[in-house]
């Protein structure tokens, strides 16, 4: 990667971002508010072209707007819903200064404000289940969703009579790893495994990050011999690297 490239976003990236946004957007809108109470000149940024870019969320999603997280099409309602909010907040405040409000302006303003805050927190909701559901190091499945996952499995291959194979893999030597290079090439180790293992298997087969250096492996309609295939697949891709 570049030197001045930014980092691909993690959903915990997005969860954080979207919390800081709400906090903004209450205080923006006091003073938007506030402005239009008392009588006020409004602030510059409130009444600035493209005023949703000069706040810090504005800002953030300038950066990172072509991260694949945020190509995503709810996030890309939100930004719309966000810019316009901003657009109709403008419109209001620029027009307030000794001059009668049109309800039908300050409305729309509101409105459009409250359609922002719905999809940020609907939006945040969803990144915080799925911040809660992934291992924070391999972005694998926890063993809290494993359990849920491999039991729907389990009862699906009863009902149907299909075969279902399960496989605990851990990596040889780990601890030496660790102790030679230290831990955050350990690390290192763990994310490249899980990217490794990704790549090489069955579209509907699962895995998740069982605990240290062991993942386990779910393969759907696999009996022993399928699995014995799929698995010695993902061991010889690991070795090659």
């Amino acid at each position: 990667m570049p030197p001045d490239a930014a980092a691909p976003l993690v959903p915990a990236d997005i969860l954080c971002a979207l919390d800081a946004a709400i906090v903004e957007q209450g205080r923006w809108a006091t003073r938007w508010h506030r402005a239009l109470v008392c009588g006020l000149p409004p602030e510059e940024d409130i009444i600035a072209d493209r005023s949703a870019f000069l706040t810090k969320f504005g800002r953030w999603y300038a950066d990172h707007c072509d991260d694949p997280l945020l190509s995503q099409n709810a996030v890309r309602e939100l930004w719309k819903a966000y810019e316009a909010m901003h657009r109709a907040a403008c419109v209001v405040a620029r027009t307030a200064e000794g001059n009668r409000i049109r309800p039908c302006d300050y409305d729309s303003a509101v409105e459009k404000a409250d359609e922002f805050l719905v999809r940020a927190r609907r939006i945040r909701d969803a990144f915080r289940k799925a911040v809660s559901d992934l291992d924070p190091l391999t972005g694998l499945s926890n063993r809290a969703t494993m359990i849920t996952e491999i039991s729907a499995e389990y009862e699906r291959a009863i009902r149907t009579d299909t075969p279902l194979s399960l496989a605990l893999a851990d990596l040889d030597r780990f601890k030496k790893v660790n102790d030679t290079c230290g831990h955050a090439a350990g690390d290192q180790v763990l994310t490249a495994t899980a990217g490794r293992f990704l790549s090489r298997m069955r579209p509907y087969d699962m895995i998740y990050r069982y605990g240290g250096e062991e993942f386990l492996i779910c393969l759907p309609n696999a009996d022993r011999d399928t699995a014995e295939v799929v698995l010695e697949r993902l061991r010889a891709a690991l070795a090659d690297r």
